[in-house]
């Protein structure tokens, strides 16, 4: 029986290679559908993530009257907090911590500078957990510190800045104690000078205890949206950048990709499996004479169905490990996908990059890419998914060749 089945892919190859394509086609899409879908997930989660928090909060407010004039300034739209708002955000119901920063804008004569004020005494939420795990250089400062700053590590090393070296800031001198490189360049809270939040203040003309942004971590991130509710019920309206908000700057593509990949995965599959199967309904059609005398030999219903189904296991095989390899080489492909800046805060508004250029207008820190794993799971889920789909497709093909009596595939056309 099993030379027979060689003996028919052999002498049916275009079939079989109609059968392998259908399969490698589904398996290829579920594996590209897959990974791209994970990954705009995980670029949508990592700037939040890279501050710990779940949501950053930050309360609309008139934007400024002259935006061309020089020096420091808090962003366009944004307006502050009070020191009793940020403990009535850690009041509400499934707020795990908070922390409060302050974003500054310094317009110079040939770039934005921005800047954040951190508490150095905060190091779970916020801006202070950058300056725990992202530094490659010094130190970070600790609270009750005045005048040091940590420098971002491409903005340092485009203005040639160094551990030890003197930077001016609002018009006051400022020591870079150490440099910190935010993952990806475009994380929630990144800037190019962090400073201890008093010095922010006191160069904005702030008030004590003040900030403009909140950063939240929540008990359960399940219920942002409940949480986000509670706050605008009790600080009035405020503006809450989330999981979902980061994933809406990513158009429809990252949308659709990160809500509903898992269903876009199992139609390719589907669709690959009717591929399949129409082309081994084709494959059975041509052997119906053949068939029929296999059958007036003495095969049995079962025997037909087992070599039928045999084939397109081993059709189905051979177009899963086609399709993951297509399906691998894609995700290769899609690693190169630029993706566009995902901090869509106020302080990052009105056209204002905050990163330095040089004359030809190139910028200081690379372009961030579609983060894009290819996990051992999704491999073994396209390869069981396209498999199993194959053979029941054949196995559904054989019994309905197996019924047809002799008699009928001998006389059949």
């Amino acid at each position: 029986m099993n030379s027979y089945v060689w003996a028919q892919l052999r002498s049916r190859r275009r079939r079989s290679v109609a059968v392998v394509a259908g399969v490698a086609f589904g398996a290829a899409l579920y594996v590209a559908i897959s990974i791209l879908g994970a990954g705009f997930q995980t670029a949508s989660r990592a700037p939040l993530e890279s501050v710990g928090a779940d949501l950053v909060l930050t309360r609309p407010g008139a934007a400024a009257e002259n935006s061309s004039v020089r020096g420091i300034r808090t962003p366009d739209g944004l307006a502050t907090f009070a020191d009793d708002d940020l403990k009535t955000v850690e009041g509400v119901d499934r707020v795990d911590g908070a922390s409060g920063a302050v974003q500054l804008w310094e317009f110079g004569a040939r770039e934005t500078v921005t800047i954040v004020g951190v508490d150095g005494a905060e190091r779970a939420v916020g801006p202070g957990k950058l300056l725990r795990d992202d530094m490659t250089e010094g130190r970070a400062f600790s609270a009750g510190e005045r005048g040091i700053a940590v420098a971002d590590l491409h903005y340092a090393r485009f203005y040639d800045l160094q551990v030890g070296s003197t930077a001016t800031i609002g018009g006051r001198k400022f020591e870079i104690v150490g440099i910190l490189e935010v993952a990806n360049g475009s994380q929630a809270a990144s800037a190019n000078m962090f400073i201890p939040i008093d010095d922010a203040r006191e160069i904005a003309g702030m008030a004590p205890g003040t900030v403009n942004q909140i950063h939240v971590k929540l008990s359960d991130a399940s219920q942002t949206d409940a949480v986000v509710a509670a706050l605008n019920g009790k600080l009035g309206q405020v503006s809450a950048i989330t999981e979902d908000s980061m994933v809406q700057v990513f158009g429809a593509v990252g949308r659709i990709s990160a809500k509903f990949s898992a269903i876009a995965a199992a139609i390719a599959v589907l669709g690959g499996v009717m591929l399949s199967w129409l082309a081994l309904q084709g494959m059975v059609n041509e052997r119906s004479r053949e068939i029929g005398l296999l059958k007036a030999v003495g095969w049995r219903r079962r025997d037909v169905v087992r070599v039928i189904s045999l084939e397109a296991l081993v059709l189905s095989v051979v177009g899963a490990v086609v399709g993951i390899a297509l399906g691998t080489a894609v995700a290769g492909l899609l690693a190169d996908i630029p993706l566009p800046a995902t901090q869509p805060l106020p302080m990052q508004g009105a056209g204002h990059s905050g990163m330095p250029t040089d004359d030809a207008g190139a910028t200081a820190s690379d372009v961030p890419t579609l983060p894009v794993r290819i996990d051992a799971l999704t491999l073994l889920a396209a390869s069981a998914a396209s498999i199993i789909a194959g053979t029941v497709a054949g196995w559904a093909t054989a019994h309905r060749a197996a019924k047809i009596k002799a008699a009928h595939n001998l006389t059949a056309l």
